[in-house]
């Protein structure tokens, strides 16, 4: 391709572009526009009782799928594990609009997670390798707007889709818009030249990632049983397989919250539990517990993206003015809007306040906070990484995101089934998974202190 072919909308780029861009577009909508309409799947298909796990399902296959598809694009290019990831991607949508029970629907989830997750990492991937430098940011700013409409919208539109449907249709009207995006982009993609060889280790990683997703599945299966003698064999079981994958895939201290770069991926993981296992749970808690309808349930969800997108705003325009410098300061002080913001969830939902406005202003103030930490910590693991292994350093981030997103979910249908098991009220239940996301918060402000190197 030409060095720099007039912008990334010239004719050069201009399918490639449209297509990425669309493909991200389609991907980030059933990522976040679907949470509102799945309380009414839990309701209607009878797993309100195990509703964490369509939310666990979707994150572990994504962990999975992000590793995969990547790997497969080493090995053979990206256009095979593209129309791979898509078909995944289109058959889980077709699955869950039929789902006869609950855990076909989880079974679709998996399918959409698997195939969002290598969507996104063939991206970009794709940005990377099809783009001259000259063009790259400009691209990767485009991706990542590619994700606002969706956020801002994505609710609204399933719930209003929902209310005068129901929610099966949210699932279908993505399906005809792939092969607009997969007919945009497959004959750059096509241009593209594979390796000539596999990456080296690429085959152990995927092992790791697979013992990783199969032993955090486990442990989240054991959390959910009443009886101690099948939790607790269960849960060690999932700790032994998971953990020793995942001190191997992840930068060496991150356990222990070493300073620099381990603490950037802990805070990753942090941030993602506190604000990611609140909008998990959001719209049941609107619909569940404050009664409202599923198009409401939408626009209340929708104001946490519009404070997150004002919080990486605000972030962008203090990078600005000092450089970077106070990146580590704006961590933390994301963290305290964060545990502001989710202590507030918990009084409105969990306690007899049952306010809208209070759960409303909570999520708002959540998502500012997101906005600060998100895309801070972001640049400072990536201005850490070694030369060359920004790649490397991108990837864990995603890994300790999609993990920590996982299990915070899966934590929340464990306290669903214990709640149940024992005939607390929803609130409560409810209630307490927003503390534990609180807490994700205040223990977010220890490791963004640690983000900082002594040097």
């Amino acid at each position: 391709m030409p060095a720099d072919g007039g912008g990334v909308l010239s004719p050069v780029y201009r399918a490639l572009t449209l297509g990425l861009v669309l493909s991200v577009t389609l991907v980030a909508f059933l990522w976040l526009g679907v949470a509102t309409v799945l309380p009414a799947a839990a309701r209607d298909l009878h797993g309100l009782d195990h509703f964490g796990w369509a939310f666990t399902a979707f994150m572990l296959a994504n962990l999975f799928g992000t590793v995969v598809a990547g790997q497969g694009a080493d090995r053979h290019g990206p256009t095979r594990p593209y129309l791979q990831m898509f078909t995944l991607f289109v058959f889980g949508c077709l699955a869950a609009a039929v789902a006869g029970n609950w855990w076909l629907l989880l079974l679709a989830r998996a399918l959409q997670g698997a195939g969002v997750g290598g969507v996104l990492a063939l991206a970009y991937l794709t940005v990377g390798r099809a783009y001259p430098d000259a063009l790259r940011s400009r691209m990767l700013a485009l991706v990542a707007s590619a994700w606002t409409l969706p956020a801002l919208l994505g609710p609204a539109v399933a719930g209003a889709v929902a209310e005068v449907s129901n929610w099966r249709v949210v699932f279908l009207i993505l399906v005809p818009l792939v092969p607009i995006g997969v007919l945009l982009t497959l004959p750059a993609l096509r241009r593209l030249d594979p390796p000539e060889a596999p990456a080296p280790g690429g085959g152990p990683r995927i092992r790791l990632t697979l013992l990783l997703v199969l032993g955090a599945g486990v442990l989240l299966a054991g959390l959910e049983e009443r009886d101690l003698l099948v939790m607790l064999p269960m849960a060690a079981v999932g700790i032994a397989v998971s953990l020793p994958a995942l001190r191997r895939l992840l930068p060496a201290g991150t356990l222990t919250v070493r300073r620099g770069m381990p603490a950037g991926m802990v805070v990753r993981a942090l941030v993602s539990t506190a604000y990611y296992g609140v909008e998990s749970f959001f719209p049941l808690s609107m619909i569940q517990v404050l009664g409202l309808s599923t198009l409401e349930s939408g626009l209340a969800l929708s104001a946490g993206a519009l404070t997150w997108v004002t919080g990486a705003w605000f972030q962008a325009k203090l990078d600005q003015r000092d450089a970077g410098g106070g990146r580590h300061s704006r961590v933390v002080v994301g963290f305290a809007l964060l545990l502001a913001g989710d202590a507030l969830l918990t009084l409105a939902i969990g306690t007899d306040l049952k306010s809208v406005a209070l759960a409303v202003v909570g999520w708002g103030i959540a998502g500012l906070g997101m906005g600060f930490v998100y895309p801070a910590v972001t640049t400072l693991v990536l201005g850490l990484a070694a030369k060359g292994q920004e790649g490397a350093a991108s990837s864990n981030l995603q890994l300790s995101e999609t993990l920590s997103v996982a299990v915070m979910t899966g934590l929340g249908t464990a306290v669903s089934a214990y709640g149940s098991a024992h005939d607390w009220a929803t609130p409560t239940s409810l209630g307490v998974v927003f503390a534990l996301t609180s807490l994700a918060a205040l223990l977010g402000i220890g490791a963004g202190l640690r983000t900082r190197t002594r040097d």
